[in-house]
């Protein structure tokens, strides 16, 4: 059945913007991260990259459901594959004027490290740092519209589970990562659908379905598959689909990964980022590298959304039978 079952980290800072909060996680963890993340990238970097890894800002952080549990591992998952492959240097931040024209064209990648809350509108503490540039609605209308030129006009974003969550004030948000969440009808063992097994970006898993032990969300509009590529999906047929307490979706589409265009700029997003064991899995690992390698450029892989039976999928192992009790 196939099942998912420190180095020493040079992060720089951008020059006058801080580098946010940096909760640290047991050595013992760190070392499983750095022992199971890749030797070397998918694909050689074209050129040096720089990744933003983005976290909550302070101001956010009472509210985080995620602020002691995965998001410190997801940061130093994210700083540890640059670091240790060489495909990227990590820089992480939770400071949002690293998001101002001048700050953000330094950036090849930016890395959503299950970042939630509204956090593109600016906290009274950063409007000190931000008054030149007006009141805080128009700072907020300007470091949106500078996200989204830098995006269409190449730059690379990079989301896990999460960060979907976030900017709920700003609908074009949603749009640009594809999707909005409806809830998390399963936190259990699930099975996986790799939809298109061929595809670069599925490679960590040798085009194979499997099993996984997960938080899974699954989401509403915008989500739209004739306006992304599906990479994973919920294998229904492999997975407890009778859970308590939602309604889900009718035509029982449940996409777990994707990626998408935004004008000359690319997108790949996972609902995979909740449990903290899946941040010291090989196979996890090199999946989130290869989506960032994506999203910054150098590993070249199909956005064009599929017609509908143009790719056959492979199917998630059936979960293993209960033991009968004695007796």
């Amino acid at each position: 059945m196939n099942r998912l079952g420190t180095t020493s980290l040079t992060v720089l800072c951008v020059v006058g913007i801080a580098a946010g909060q940096d909760i640290p996680i047991p050595k013992h963890r760190a070392r499983q991260i750095a022992d199971a993340a890749p030797a070397k990238p998918r694909a050689a970097p074209k050129k040096p990259r720089r990744a933003l890894i983005w976290n909550t800002p302070k101001h956010l952080l009472a509210r985080d459901p995620h602020k002691g549990y995965c998001t410190p591992y997801g940061c130093q998952a994210m700083k540890t594959l640059g670091t240790k492959t060489g495909a990227y240097t990590p820089v992480a931040s939770d400071d949002v004027a690293v998001f101002l024209p001048e700050s953000i064209k330094q950036f090849d990648v930016i890395i959503l490290n299950n970042a939630c809350g509204n956090w593109i509108t600016p906290s009274d503490e950063a409007m000190k740092k931000l008054a030149a540039h007006g009141d805080k609605q128009a700072v907020e209308a300007m470091l949106r519209k500078s996200i989204t030129d830098w995006l269409k006009r190449g730059g690379g974003i990079v989301a896990y589970h999460y960060a979907l969550g976030a900017n709920r004030n700003w609908r074009e948000f949603g749009e640009m990562i594809g999707a909005r969440i409806a809830g998390h009808p399963w936190n259990e063992e699930v099975g996986i659908k790799v939809e298109e097994p061929a595809h670069p970006l599925v490679a960590a898993f040798d085009g194979k379905g499997f099993r996984l032990h997960e938080e899974i969300f699954q989401y509403r509009e915008p989500f739209d598959r004739s306006k992304c590529r599906v990479l994973l999906s919920l294998d229904n047929a492999a997975t407890n689909m009778n859970v308590k307490n939602y309604r889900l979706r009718e035509d029982g589409d449940f996409a777990l990964a994707w990626v998408r265009s935004v004008g000359k700029g690319r997108v790949f997003y996972t609902a995979l980022g909740h449990r903290t064991q899946l941040y010291w899995n090989p196979r996890i690992l090199r999946f989130y590298l290869d989506g960032i390698q994506f999203a910054a450029g150098d590993l070249a892989a199909p956005t064009r959304p599929r017609p509908p039976g143009e790719s056959k999928p492979s199917r998630a192992p059936k979960p293993a039978p209960k033991p009968k009790p004695a007796g």
